[in-house]
């Protein structure tokens, strides 16, 4: 469920003088039949969308549909737009150019909301200006403590449609803080204040809104969507141990998922998570090569993913290991080095991503322009390149992660094809679990 824009329907549905109809495009195909019977239905003045990076393309043109249709007012937000604006603004000279001439062909349909729409959407709607930007208001910004608008309405959803679940228990996804202040070369948000500031709901607010969904809604099952559940020790720990108190209370047993960090994770968390409910960890090893995790400024090491995979084991966590390839200065080496690494510390499962370029990511930030197909981005650490396919995203959404075995590369080393890569990825997820 994407839980951003429920929070700014939320947020809307409770002032007066706004009537709010929501609708989930998730299971549909007929996008124009579907749009347009709902807008004629709800008589509706103004149309909000969300989209992250590969779903920009079909938003555009289903913008772009609604305008020259309908001739009311759009507004746009979600991270697509936040990141690529901040590339707009700390890009290359060419990366600027090319995420400024994105952001106004949007502005052609569009008004667009940067950062945080829970507050900035009445602003939106009522303003004449085509770029609220939040990240600069402190009106608009959520603040450090976010629990106003922290629960999103899920009644706006048809519940029963999301079929989610954690080793057989229905699930669902919830937040409990926002953020995340490292600044991985590859992952977008670094140079963006809603993804690198972090925000944290109260305990008691997670905690509410967990009751809610299972008293409510028979949910035992929680994927947490934070980008690192362990980034503030203190914070973490009260929270485990108010899972744990709660579900002591009720009598009820929680399957619970969650990202944590590998060098944060200590004796103490593990053994506090498995009570809480959690039976699986996932996390972003990236790879079994201390040059590749220094070069892509990952700020752990392989003795820190090696020592974390023995905490979560001993503890009786299993481990989802999330590794990527393809980053600048891959070679057969290097992955040799990760598959290694994999079979020797073998996870329960294995996700590994041949590297997508977003905006926002340094990886896009840094780059400059070769020619027409092609980006140039080079590591000032070990003068190692990156090549990236130039990709118009409001035209094309193929570029990110597949299936094994139907996965393309969008990129290249000094090192290794495209084809590769390819190779690469299949063999060492077919290998990597020993």
């Amino acid at each position: 469920m994407s839980l951003g824009i429920l929070r700014v329907a939320t947020c809307l549905s409770k002032l007066d003088g706004y009537k709010v109809s929501f609708l989930d495009l998730t299971d549909e195909t007929d996008y124009h039949t579907v749009i347009s019977t709902f807008i004629k239905k709800n008589k509706l003045s103004v149309v909000c969308f969300t989209a992250t990076t590969p779903q920009i393309s079909i938003v555009y043109k289903l913008c772009e549909f609604i305008q020259e249709t309908f001739h009311i007012k759009i507004i746009l937000g979600g991270p697509h737009v936040t990141l690529m604006y901040s590339s707009s603004k700390r890009g290359t000279d060419d990366i600027k150019a090319i995420s400024q001439d994105h952001i106004n062909n949007l502005l052609n349909y569009t008004t667009i909301v940067i950062g945080d729409g829970e507050y900035a959407i009445v602003e939106a709607i009522n303003s004449d200006e085509k770029i609220i930007d939040a990240e600069q208001n402190p009106r608009l910004f959520l603040g450090r403590n976010y629990d106003e608008v922290a629960i999103p309405n899920r009644q706006f959803l048809d519940l029963d449609s999301y079929e989610y679940c954690i080793d057989g228990k229905k699930a669902t996804n919830v937040i409990s803080q926002m953020g995340c202040p490292y600044q991985c070369e590859f992952c977008s948000g670094r140079g963006s204040k809603t993804f690198n500031t972090i925000r944290k709901r109260s305990i008691e607010n997670i905690i509410e809104e967990i009751d809610s969904l299972y008293n409510r809604h028979n949910y035992t099952g929680f994927m947490f969507y934070d980008d690192e559940l362990n980034i503030n020790k203190g914070y973490f720990e009260e929270l485990l141990k108010a899972l744990i108190d709660y579900q002591q209370r009720y009598r009820v047993g929680f399957n619970l998922r969650g990202f944590t960090r590998s060098d944060l994770l200590t004796t103490h968390q593990a053994e506090l998570m498995r009570p809480a409910g959690f039976k699986w960890l996932l996390i972003g090893f990236e790879s079994g090569s201390d040059r590749i995790l220094s070069s892509i400024n990952k700020g752990c090491t392989v003795k820190d993913n090696s020592e974390c995979y023995e905490i979560a084991v001993k503890s009786g966590l299993k481990v989802k290991a999330l590794m990527s390839i393809g980053h600048s200065g891959e070679s057969y080496d290097t992955l040799q080095e990760t598959m290694d690494w994999l079979q020797k510390y073998p996870p329960d499962e294995l996700d590994v991503t041949i590297v997508s370029v977003y905006p926002g990511s340094e990886y896009f930030n840094k780059s400059v322009i070769v020619n027409d197909k092609l980006l140039q981005y080079t590591n000032i650490k070990t003068n190692d390149s990156l090549y990236i396919e130039n990709i118009d995203f409001l035209k094309e959404s193929n570029f990110y992660k597949s299936k094994t075995g139907e996965c393309q590369a969008h990129i290249f080393t000094d090192y290794l094809s495209r084809g590769e890569l390819v190779e690469q990825q299949f063999l060492i997820t077919l290998n990597g679990k020993g």
